[in-house]
């Protein structure tokens, strides 16, 4: 431990942080966890069929709409979650809970916009639905935003609880990680996608129990719900409605409820990981289902996680762990907390660890299993000539890809804590491709005259804008000519002495007017899968019509079904730009629904 002096803490202080290390009892449960993972992998791989795509990438569609549901909660409920939120709201406030108006937008965009096409294709790769629909070349382009998006943020997903980790032991993070990335590449490389939802769900389950706990324990140590409720409010963190329109605002109402809404839908609603697993179950109205389950648990979740922060504050506004130096960096006050409030109980802060680090692994096992198949099926599967033994081959392949995906997101993971706060960098980096990637298949799905070559130009340059918008973003923020200022805290009721050097509150700073950078720059974070996804909807819409549509090659399973039954709309759509040239025509919907065709003109 540093020496309390060069801290700026007293010898008294320092001995009442020894006490935040974990026990014997507290790595037990750690690795007892660990272990159930590794069996559940064992389990699926040699006494579960696991010898072709269809069994190893969709658990042979007889899953459950309940353990599909928890994967997917588990899959979404990430480290980055677990620690960032309850951060979050205990520096800037309570407006993350509009993330219930997230959830449900979400579940019901999903549902009846994008579930009912690839559940009626029933294609293995979401990124298939690209090539159907367009062309090979936007199916590829795709599956490569997918990838880089990944391997952007596997590597911050395992930081996180790795940091965690190292606060309540003698172990470092670079011990850590690999140990973490390696338990989950075996389960999830043995057993494929049927481990992957059971250990999710495990993971899961022990994750929310941990949660609950320390809620209680912590509601206890301040003394009560409305002391908690209390104490937010007269330090400014119950903020639920915050209407400021303006986008550079850092987290608002409406970045909750429509920047946030869209990011989700790139995590969920297109995302190959989600929708791989609402293909698994036997129906789609199971899928369905599977959906509503879904925006239940991460609303419950979330909402557990917001309130974890207020109780974080109670306790600590007028002691900041951050201020006393108690703490390195925000993400790590939650772990704190559970060692403060939890440390006295043996084996609790164990539990509540393996259930952070679960979610940590409940991720990256998703994501690996996913990129798997994504890498197989764009990249190699055209590689391989047709034969019996082509699906053993593929899920042994699949397998492989797992173990050497893994391998780098552990190479990846000691990068990232160059980076800045961590909440902040995942959302940012991943609205480099998540935004573009959502673009196309809102093309796809969503606009009927769109073409290959207008999609592919609107993904590029999409691409190309989004680049340049969060890496300068990033530039502007490493070089402090872009901060998001805290709401203040203080140490003047801590129970041990400071260094008389201490600040007492943090404090707004802001660059001279001089140096801030141009206003794209300051737009807020939670913006930018929303705008990278305008972008290309836009630009690949007027490309497809400078380019020419033919609309009579479109199959109509390739369109969302919302958009079949708005004749009126589609006719004054298609009058106004597809028929410009023409002074009398008329449009007639094809009634054989099985047809190739979409729509069928008749120019009068």
């Amino acid at each position: 431990m540093e020496n309390p002096l060069a801290t700026g803490v007293s010898f008294n202080q320092t001995e009442n942080l020894n006490r935040f290390i974990f026990g014997w009892l507290d790595y037990s449960l750690f690795c007892f966890l660990l272990f159930v993972s590794i069996l559940i992998g064992v389990y699926f791989g040699f006494f579960s069929k696991q010898n072709n795509p269809t069994e190893y990438f969709l658990g042979g569609k007889r899953m459950g709409c309940f353990p599909v549901a928890m994967s997917i909660v588990a899959s979404h409920i990430s480290g980055i979650t677990l620690l960032g939120i309850p951060a979050e709201v205990f520096r800037h406030g309570t407006q993350y809970a509009a993330c219930v108006i997230t959830s449900i937008l979400t579940a019901v965009i999903t549902s009846y916009v994008f579930l009912p096409v690839f559940y009626k294709l029933q294609l293995t790769s979401t990124f298939e639905y690209l090539e159907v629909r367009f062309a090979r070349s936007v199916r590829i382009l795709s599956s490569v935003l997918f990838t880089i998006s990944l391997f952007m943020y596997l590597p911050i997903v395992i930081y996180v609880p790795a940091i965690a980790f190292a606060q309540v032991s003698n172990l470092s993070v670079h011990a850590i990680t690999p140990i973490l990335c390696i338990v989950c590449i075996i389960y999830t490389s043995i057993g494929g996608l049927k481990a992957v939802v059971w250990s999710d769900t495990v993971q899961f389950s022990i994750t929310v129990g941990g949660l609950f706990t320390v809620l209680i324990l912590g509601i206890l140590s301040v003394g009560s719900i409305e002391k908690v409720w209390r104490i937010s409010g007269e330090g400014g963190r119950l903020i639920f409605f915050d209407m400021n329109p303006s986008p550079l605002a850092r987290n608002t109402f409406w970045g909750m409820a429509i920047g946030m809404t869209i990011t989700w839908l790139g995590h969920l609603g297109i995302h190959p990981g989600a929708v791989q697993r609402f293909l698994s179950v036997p129906r789609e109205i199971d899928a369905k289902y599977s959906i509503a389950i879904t925006a239940i648990g991460m609303i419950i979740v979330k909402l557990i996680t917001v309130f974890t922060g207020l109780i974080m504050f109670a306790k600590y506004h007028d002691c900041d762990p951050l201020l006393t130096k108690s703490i390195s960096r925000t993400d790590q006050t939650l772990p704190y907390y559970v060692m403060d409030v939890a440390g006295h109980l043996p084996g609790l802060p164990g539990l509540f660890l393996a259930g952070l680090v679960s979610a940590a692994l409940a991720t990256m096992s998703a994501s690996l299993n996913t990129m798997s198949g994504t890498i197989y099926e764009d990249f190699i599967n055209p590689l391989i000539p047709d034969s019996p033994r082509k699906e053993v081959m593929a899920a042994n392949i699949m397998k492989s890809i797992v173990v050497i995906t893994g391998a780098i997101s552990v190479g990846l993971v000691f990068l990232v804590e160059r980076l800045g706060p961590v909440f902040q960098i995942a959302l940012s980096m991943r609205g480099v491709t998540d935004g573009p990637s959502l673009g196309l298949f809102l093309l796809g799905i969503l606009v009927p005259w769109a073409n290959a070559k207008g999609v592919l130009f609107g993904g590029c340059f999409g691409l190309i804008v989004m680049l340049w918008l969060v890496g300068g973003t990033q530039w502007h923020t490493i070089h402090d000519k872009i901060k998001y200022d805290s709401l203040p805290t203080s140490v003047d009721s801590c129970p041990y002495p400071l260094n008389e050097t201490l600040s007492t509150a943090i404090t707004p700073t802001w660059m001279d007017s001089g140096e801030e950078p141009m206003i794209l720059f300051q737009i807020s974070f939670v913006y930018y899968t929303l705008i990278g996804a305008m972008i290309v909807v836009v630009i690949g819409t007027i490309a497809s019509y400078v380019f020419g549509m033919d609309l009579e090659n479109v199959d109509p399973d390739h369109i969302a079904p919302m958009m079949k039954r708005y004749n009126m709309i589609r006719h004054l759509i298609f009058r106004n730009i597809y028929f410009s040239n023409f002074r009398i025509f008329r449009l007639k919907e094809i009634k054989n629904v099985k047809s190739r065709s979409v729509f069928h003109c008749n120019v009068l």
